[in-house]
């Protein structure tokens, strides 16, 4: 079996599930060409291996049923079945490829070509999938390099969207924002900020909302510790151990994210220094408060602190198992893109993938909140880790194997120009405009309408 990715283009590979589709499949070089339609057989299979009959047996009676045809442009196009949500495999058998005139097909009697396909509901369906990352930081705090260079760095690395979100400020993700707001590039950049709240040791992340609250403590400490008191006093018993302010700060922290329009993260509860900087007691009482609109699933960390991934993704999944689900995102924590990854500098690493109808912030909000994101982990060029709901790990594990390797490689074209941009070579920026718009297409094309 041979890998098609890239002697072929698919279109569509995602189809609405419980009908009949229609997809082509167009050879991209002169030798990926197909031979006659006589020499050719076509097959679909549902890849849970569920028949019609309910049974697993592959026998004629019960494979998926198919039409296809060539076209005059030699493309295959091909129209069956996708009964239920899931992963399909399309096989074309080539009996003969046909091509005397070129020696190496003596030696190859019969191709198999497989074409992975997937089938979602229609809630799914209307929806994208957008990479994204939600924790990083710049030079303006403990980062290595400026926010307009962070961005760049990180469309390199694949990203749909980013906010900088250094410790205490606000205005470096604005700087990131005004910079690149009139070049012609298809990277989202939003605003975002990790709130270190006074006496408070749990760190949050303000993603996209309108205003600091780093600020808004440091302009009126008064009004935040008076605030801080009123939400303690309302809230129930805590366990032992549980500190009310802190308990309470956090709340308020989320509240005020979402009065500018933001969405709150609960970071890295895990972390430590000498001990775990935010107690178990109390990221117990925020878990089961679950005021927050995102958990920190997967994040940046020091490589000798591997644990702390372990135990949240852990610690999620005892929180499931009682019932307590909420959304969760994967982050860099990134504090620099280029130099060793040595330490906490994991750009890329860990992300978020969001099924959104688009990258627009309020639709990226609106899916991180309705449970349609999974956090990923792929340390370098390792094999992708995904956390989340079962149904979109199961999509999402197709789509990074079959959808996001050419998204990626558009980015990375896209985020070199931009770097080359920064860097003063103006004619990046010609570059830039002309290839505007290449990532969207190419979505549209694998997604269909």
């Amino acid at each position: 079996m041979e890998t098609v990715e890239k002697y072929y283009d698919v279109t569509p590979k995602v189809f609405l599930a419980g009908g009949t589709s229609t997809l082509t499949i167009r050879p991209r070089f002169s030798h990926a060409a197909f031979p006659a339609a006589d020499k050719i057989k076509v097959k679909l299979l549902p890849l849970d291996g569920v028949y019609a009959d309910g049974t697993y047996a592959d026998t004629p009676e019960n494979q998926l049923l198919v039409e296809w045809r060539l076209t005059e442009d030699g493309e295959l196009a091909v129209t069956g079945k996708f009964p239920w949500e899931q992963e399909y495999n399309l096989t074309v058998e080539l009996t003969d490829p046909g091509r005397a005139d070129r020696v190496q097909w003596a030696r190859v009697p019969y191709r198999k070509l497989r074409f992975n396909l997937y089938a979602v509901r229609d809630d799914l369906y209307k929806l994208r999938p957008w990479k994204g990352d939600f924790h990083m930081h710049s030079d303006f705090s403990d980062g290595q390099e400026s926010p307009e260079y962070v961005a760049a760095r990180n469309r390199e690395l694949g990203m749909d969207f980013i906010a900088v979100t250094d410790h205490h400020r606000y205005d470096p993700s604005m700087v990131a924002i005004d910079y690149w707001r009139d070049k012609p590039v298809d990277i989202k950049l939003y605003p975002g900020e990790e709130i270190h709240a006074n006496g408070n040791l749990v760190h949050i992340i303000n993603f996209g909302g309108s205003f600091s609250v780093n600020e808004l403590i440091l302009k009126d400490e008064e009004r935040y510790y008076r605030e801080v008191a009123d939400y303690a006093a309302g809230l129930p018993p805590l366990a032992p151990g549980q500190d009310p302010f802190q308990v309470a700060s956090s709340e308020w922290v989320f509240d005020r994210i979402r009065d500018g329009g933001g969405l709150s993260i609960f970071c890295h509860p895990y972390w430590q220094t000498e001990k775990y900087v935010i107690s178990e007691a109390v990221t117990s009482a925020i878990l089961e408060r679950k005021k927050f609109d995102a958990f920190e699933l997967i994040g940046g960390f020091y490589p000798e602190q591997w644990r702390s991934n372990n135990f949240q993704v852990a610690r999620y999944m005892e929180e499931r198992e009682k019932g307590n689900i909420f959304p969760v995102v994967g982050v860099s924590d990134a504090h620099g893109t280029d130099r060793d990854f040595e330490r906490n500098q994991l750009a890329g690493w860990y992300y978020t993938i969001v099924l959104a109808e688009s990258a627009g912030l309020p639709a990226i909000h609106h899916a991180i909140r309705s449970n349609l994101s999974v956090a990923v982990e792929q340390v370098g060029s390792g094999i992708p880790r995904v956390y989340g709901d079962f149904r979109l790990v199961k999509y999402i594990s197709y789509l990074l194997e079959r959808y996001f390797p050419r998204h990626n490689e558009l980015c990375k074209i896209e985020g070199k120009l931009m770097i080359e941009l920064l860097g003063g070579n103006e004619s990046a920026g010609a570059a830039l405009k002309a290839l505007r718009g290449q990532t969207s297409g190419y979505m549209e094309s694998v997604f269909g309408e």
